[in-house]
């Protein structure tokens, strides 16, 4: 027997919502169907932030609250693979044919200072983008970029705070140069962050910068 299919018989998979038990490869249509009020609709999913002046583009596909919030919390500190496997089903968005037509280079994630990642167990936005690039056949480069100074928790800091606070800790390891390049993220609320990456790439030489979020927090 498959060792995943035995894994599956002994520990079948759960809804890391309801804990219903799930038949193999399904997921909740209870839960999926609850998900949808949270849903941002297709023609309000781009997000437009006045700091966006080097990110082309920011969509968004949920709003952080109740079980969004509570499911993106459930993959960082429990099971980021159930998160991706249930959730990412549950968009209609076709990334392969948005890639496409947008001609993407390469995928790269939300970097972090590695100590932010001492208190959780997984890095959700990493997985994200490397099982949407695998899917789409498309390259996932996680050190493209990297964090280089831990900073304050943008969370504590005042909007005006939040934008000083990520000048110059991101920086670029490779040739960008024309290149078309997407940030993946679990959430976006000022949008600080993924403009302050883009405003790296754009500086050393990436022609578009789109950022990609699962959930939009309006704070």
């Amino acid at each position: 027997m498959d060792k995943k299919l035995l894994i599956d018989f002994i520990f079948p998979p759960k809804c890391m919502f309801c804990n219903d038990v799930l038949a193999v490869g399904e997921n909740c249509d209870k839960c999926r169907k609850a998900a949808e009020f949270y849903e941002i609709p297709k023609q309000n999913r781009q997000i437009n932030h006045s700091c966006f002046k080097n990110l082309d583009e920011c969509i968004s596909f949920y709003l952080y609250k109740d079980m969004v919030r509570d499911g993106i919390l459930y993959a960082k500190f429990k099971n980021c693979s159930a998160f991706i496997r249930e959730f990412l089903s549950y968009t209609s968005f076709d990334f392969k044919d948005y890639f496409a037509k947008n001609k993407i280079d390469v995928i790269i994630s939300m970097p972090y200072h590695k100590s932010k990642m001492y208190d959780r167990e997984y890095d959700l936005p990493q997985e994200m983008a490397r099982q949407i690039a695998k899917t789409c056949n498309l390259r996932y480069n996680k050190d493209l970029v990297t964090k280089v100074k831990k900073t304050k928790n943008q969370h504590d800091l005042s909007l005006a705070e939040r934008k000083s606070n990520l000048r110059g800790v991101f920086s670029v390891n490779g040739d960008v140069k024309g290149k078309n390049i997407v940030i993946l993220d679990d959430i976006v609320s000022t949008g600080y962050s993924l403009e302050e990456v883009a405003r790296t790439l754009k500086k050393s030489g990436a022609s578009r910068v789109i950022g990609i979020t699962f959930a939009y927090n309006k704070g």
